[in-house]
């Protein structure tokens, strides 16, 4: 009986320790970076990212991964402070590479274009020159038309800018004249035009991108979850089809 008592509180305190193991939280930062962080009226947040994280979630058991949200101009503070160990959708060259961190595998490629209203006046030649032109940007956003300096001062000293959190927002000042130009992601420009047709036409797009990157997934390094791990769950989660099937479900090619 004793020995039956024995094994039945060995093979409890071994599901304890398991379930504890499994239930480890890491927590992923975000923030508004349409279509990968969105928020709706009621400050639900959605998106590519929250997709991934219940996809990393079902595809792993070692980690619970959590989302979190933060700001395009906190995050790096708030990654100092440790609220978060990871971050989706980023490149190491937007103020990153100063930090204990380490670059996952490349998951998507993206990029950024020049917009203005359309007038019989303008062709692609309109976006050679920024100067003397009303620009709309996200604050805490790396541009390479500004050398991936974000600093507010930096802008506001070099270029008639206007900040901004709100990427759709950024495009009506444009279709309103409020603004010469905005820069635009690719995949938000793509989303934003299909819910929107009747805008196409109001819209010149620029042929040159601003930049383009490779999002890759960035870990603290030491983590609880390494660099390797991450590149090995993302293998097997394309061999699976399951980032193409969401890339497709949001439209990216």
């Amino acid at each position: 009986m004793k020995k039956i008592s024995l094994v039945f509180i060995m093979a409890l305190c071994t599901f304890i320790y398991s379930s504890q193991v499994i239930a480890e939280t890491i927590l992923v930062g975000g923030y508004k970076f349409p279509p990968f962080v969105e928020k709706d009226d009621q400050q639900k947040v959605f998106g590519i990212t929250i997709d991934l994280i219940k996809a990393m979630n079902i595809f792993q058991k070692k980690i619970k991964f959590k989302f979190i949200s933060t700001s395009a101009k906190r995050r790096y503070l708030d990654f100092d402070k440790i609220k978060f160990d990871i971050i989706m959708f980023e490149d190491i060259k937007w103020g990153w590479k100063s930090k204990p961190i380490e670059a996952s595998k490349g998951i998507l490629k993206g990029g950024e274009v020049f917009i203005t209203k359309s007038k019989s006046s303008k062709n692609q030649s309109y976006f050679n020159s920024l100067k003397n032109k009303k620009l709309a940007v996200i604050l805490g956003y790396h541009y390479a038309f500004a050398k991936f300096n974000a600093d507010e001062k930096f802008l506001r000293n070099n270029f008639n800018i206007q900040f901004s959190t709100n990427h759709k927002g950024n495009i009506m000042k444009v279709l309103i004249e409020r603004a010469d130009i905005s820069i635009v992601t690719l995949s938000y420009l793509k989303k934003f035009l299909k819910d929107n047709p009747d805008k196409k036409s109001k819209l010149m797009i620029s042929t040159k991108l601003d930049q383009v990157y490779n999002h890759t997934i960035l870990l603290r390094k030491k983590s609880k979850f390494s660099k390797n791990e991450m590149d090995k769950l993302l293998t097997k989660m394309v061999k699976a089809g399951a980032l193409s099937r969401l890339w497709k479900k949001y439209g990216i090619e």
